[in-house]
């Protein structure tokens, strides 16, 4: 037998096929660590395993655009109504065996999306047929004109895409569907709320946006404090909370103040000191989106060259990511030291 030299990456995939547990290899990784003097990386998730991961997940998107263009071509037929269920049928044996055995991440993403799309579409279908105006044309472009118009339908498919990312959750262990289904609740509440109060609730939607981010970073946290070496699977829910959360908070707190300068430099300070505390990087990365804004509408006031300004801006901006990455377990660390021994400290991942 020949001496193979193994990487992380090659045990992380024996992880996930089962062969060794999470929990063992957090300990090999923490031994490595210690070896080499490093702190471990603590913000880890599976997107993909290799290339056949993505090699499949194009395959299911192509798969996926052929088939809503065949559903758009059935109209006002049997074909129409008896296409969807087939489809979905298809759709459930692809994720018992890519979701449920393989446990590949990205092509179940992309199995999600298109079983979700298809049940959805087709709920709506069956509630025009039974609550609809009639005479319509059965054809995908009415179904979906339908569902945009109506606020009762939009309750109607935020209450079955919530079911959907439950089941599909509880069935696959899928990570992303935990965000979805936290979103999905919000979603619900959002859409009883803009159906019952109508126009009247539109002024306090930016504000409902910002609850909805504070909420969804406010759970991803909680799960984070629950597993602070972040050893089992639910590390990976809260990657997809903050990945949601984050743009939702800052972006609707960006719109709500015109991204003014007074009210955005304070958000991005927070997103930076919480990124670093939690060891998470989407608030940050959502905090410099803005980063890049405010520079840009700065070097706009100093009448400075367009072009010069993006040359500017990219070169702080990606400054600052490199900073950031190469420096982060640092800074980390001494932001934290002064509070090694507080109470709270042993809720946050080791620097």
């Amino acid at each position: 037998m020949k001496n193979n030299q193994f990487t992380l990456a090659d045990i992380r995939n024996a992880v996930s096929a089962g062969v060794l547990s999470e929990e063992a290899f957090a300990r090999l990784e923490g031994y490595l660590a210690e070896q080499t003097q490093e702190s471990p990386e603590t913000e880890k998730f599976t997107l993909f395993r290799g290339m056949n991961d993505i090699f499949s997940a194009l395959g299911i998107c192509a798969l996926t655009i052929g088939w809503f263009v065949l559903w758009g071509l059935l109209a006002n037929g049997p074909a129409f109504w008896i296409a969807p269920p087939l489809a979905m049928i298809a759709y459930v044996a692809l994720a018992e065996y890519i979701a449920g055995k393989l446990k590949a991440s990205l092509p179940s993403i992309a199995i999600m999306a298109a079983l979700g799309a298809t049940l959805m579409i087709y709920a709506v279908a069956l509630y025009m047929s039974f609550a609809g105006p009639t005479g319509q044309l059965s054809d995908l472009d009415t179904v979906i004109d339908f569902g945009q118009r109506s606020m009762n339908v939009l309750v109607f498919v935020a209450v079955i895409g919530f079911a959907f990312q439950l089941g599909f959750f509880l069935r696959y262990r899928l990570p992303v569907s935990f965000a979805l289904i936290a979103a999905g609740i919000v979603g619900v509440f959002w859409t009883a709320l803009l159906a019952t109060f109508g126009p009247a609730a539109e002024p306090y939607i930016p504000y409902l946006i910002t609850a909805t981010g504070i909420l969804l970073l406010a759970l991803a946290i909680f799960i984070d404090s629950r597993d602070p070496n972040r050893v089992n699977g639910w590390a990976e829910c809260a990657f997809w909370l903050y990945v949601f959360g984050a743009p939702l908070t800052i972006h609707s707190i960006a719109a709500t103040f015109e991204a003014a300068p007074l009210a955005m430099i304070p958000v991005i300070i927070i997103a930076m000191l919480l990124s670093l505390i939690l060891d998470r990087r989407s608030p940050i990365i959502s905090g410099l989106i803005y980063v890049g804004y405010l520079l840009q509408s700065g070097f706009e006031g100093a009448a400075i060259d367009p072009s010069m300004t993006i040359v500017l801006v990219c070169f702080i901006v990606g400054g600052l990511v490199m900073a950031f990455g190469v420096g982060w377990q640092r800074a980390r660390h001494m932001l934290l030291a002064p509070f090694e021994h507080h109470p709270l400290r042993r809720y946050l991942p080791p620097s």
